[in-house]
């Protein structure tokens, strides 16, 4: 059974869950407000959310006189009249409601309070908690010890190995009728061996390790990440040749460290892999404005969005909080999903444009 770990109060946006809510028929009402995770101040964020609710429904009688405006707000009316809600918050909630139903997702980021009635949802608060997680493998090796995990920002979940030796024990009996094995990246016997047959028996189990990893995890996008000596790597990664094996290792025995303690130190290293992917985002937006395979037209995006030739939608950090032209940004982003489209936040981009696209064709 898969054991998973708890890192932050933050829920996890996936790229399932931002779909969800683009395909989601309108209209939409998109709130986000500040809350706080303890204390008396957890009273007051219900009362902060009123407020919001009674604008989200004079809107809603402006611009869809024909919606059922307490039908379609029933999901956020039950959230203010929950007082164990306010209880288990982060520092920020995002909540939709639409036709037939509601999300929220509680954040660790700390919105500003605001109400937005549209077609589509207004999903540029949460984007940044999907485009700068990294979801990530984790291999724990210790010669008595090998866990697996699968990990992003806000969890870290214990696997079942399967067909992974679970300690060098597991391994030494097919290895030891093997012939010794000699390789350059193999471990070196005088580091954790005591002669020939333990130098075999331990860069055996590396290797029955490494090849079994690949067996499961061939063509997985997901970085993995070594938690292990420094030593172990290069025969842990020898046959790992479909998986992305980080240069960076949580070093030393991971043997007695607890799932959290791991998640700690191997985020780092995913938050890394993460700052790679956006830049690769951007070296190939440029590439493509250069052939004419992109744009930074925002008007252009929305329409080729709607036709579903945008393969990647970029926007700058500025775009999260744009006002002007904040309907055309929502219906990109909701088209771009909808057409299985990849989005991406970047910092800044060139020319300080708040958005490009990269085409399909």
């Amino acid at each position: 059974m898969n054991t998973r770990n708890i890192i932050t109060a933050s829920d996890p946006v996936r790229h399932d869950d931002l779909r969800d809510l683009a395909t989601r028929p309108g209209p939409t009402v998109s709130i986000v407000i500040p809350t706080h995770r303890g204390g008396a101040e957890t009273l007051t964020d219900s009362q902060r959310l009123r407020p919001l609710l009674e604008q989200a429904r004079k809107e809603l009688a402006e611009r869809y006189p024909d919606v059922d405006a307490d039908s379609l707000l029933a999901p956020i009316q039950s959230l203010a009249d929950s007082r164990r809600f306010w209880q288990e918050q982060a520092d920020g909630l995002a909540i939709y409601a639409y036709p037939g139903g509601g999300r929220h997702f509680r954040t660790d980021r700390d919105f500003t309070p605001g109400v937005i009635v549209g077609d589509h949802p207004n999903l540029r608060p949460i984007l940044p908690l999907f485009t700068e997680d990294q979801e990530f493998l984790l291999l724990a090796v210790g010669r008595d010890k090998v866990r697996l995990f699968e990990g992003d920002r806000a969890t870290i979940t214990e696997l079942p190995l399967g067909a992974i030796p679970a300690s060098d024990e597991e391994a030494e009996g097919v290895n030891t009728r093997e012939p010794q094995l000699q390789h350059q990246s193999s471990v070196h016997a005088g580091a954790h061996g005591h002669g020939p047959r333990d130098y075999n028996v331990l860069n055996g189990f590396l290797q029955q390790v490494s090849k079994a990893v690949e067996a499961r995890f061939t063509n997985d996008r997901r970085p993995l990440i070594l938690a292990t000596l420094e030593e172990y790597r290069g025969a842990l990664a020898e046959h790992m040749k479909t998986i992305k094996v980080m240069a960076e290792v949580v070093p030393g025995s991971p043997t007695e460290r607890s799932p959290k303690q791991l998640h700690e130190k191997a985020w780092p290293i995913a938050v890394d892999e993460g700052r790679r992917r956006h830049a690769a985002t951007l070296d190939r937006l440029g590439e493509a404005l250069g052939t004419g395979l992109a744009t930074n037209d925002t008007s252009l995006i929305g329409s080729d969005s709607a036709a579903g030739r945008v393969d990647t939608l970029v926007l700058a950090e500025r775009a999260l909080t744009e006002d002007a032209r904040a309907d055309e940004l929502d219906a990109a982003i909701a088209n771009t999903l909808a057409n299985r489209g990849r989005i991406d936040v970047v910092t800044v981009l060139p020319g300080n444009h708040a958005s490009g696209a990269i085409f399909r064709y």
